[in-house]
């Protein structure tokens, strides 16, 4: 910087004559507009390397936090299904009792969470064996057909916005 100062009092002193001190201030000038516009373009390549940055960012922060939700609800899905089993297997002379309707409620509580989270079962029985959605676990030997279709299930299935969180373990049969 000083050297320009110095090379600019160089130009401006009267010994000079004023074609040399016009021609000097021009080509003074028109290094400067380059460096100018040398600078304008370095700001614009980091303003859109920061732009890019952001966008990264925002979007790894949001992928981030769908990844951990969905771990945090695939979680939640065997005790959903241990709830359903012990319903399931309440012995007669207890269908009546308080505590069994609270059993029931907190049952309906974790349903209804899953469903505002947008986790959906897989429909499985009876449906036609899909590799994507069913994991199969046994095969019935006895049954006939040519086509693969879901005969018991073991373990629920379920999906979240389209997404396989789940697979639903089966026993696969023919038709």
């Amino acid at each position: 910087m000083s050297s320009e100062i110095n090379q600019m009092d160089e130009v401006l002193e009267p010994e000079n004559s004023s074609q040399a001190s016009v021609e000097e201030l021009q080509r003074l000038l028109s290094e400067e507009k380059k460096k100018g516009a040398e600078y304008q373009e370095s700001w614009k390549r980091a303003i859109a390397d920061f732009q890019n940055l952001k966008r990264r960012t925002d979007n790894d922060r949001t992928t981030l936090g769908s990844e951990a939700r969905e771990k945090l609800l695939v979680r939640i899905l065997p005790i959903v299904d241990d709830f359903e089993r012990a319903l399931q297997n309440v012995p007669e002379n207890l269908k009546g009792e308080p505590w069994l309707n609270g059993v029931n409620l907190i049952e309906k509580k974790l349903k209804t969470l899953l469903d505002q989270e947008g986790i959906s079962e897989i429909p499985s029985k009876d449906a036609d064996f899909d590799p994507r959605v069913h994991e199969a676990v046994q095969h019935d030997e006895d049954s006939q057909g040519s086509k693969d279709y879901v005969a018991e299930v073991y373990q629920k299935g379920y999906q979240m916005g389209g997404k396989v969180i789940r697979p639903a373990m089966v026993k696969v049969g023919r038709r």
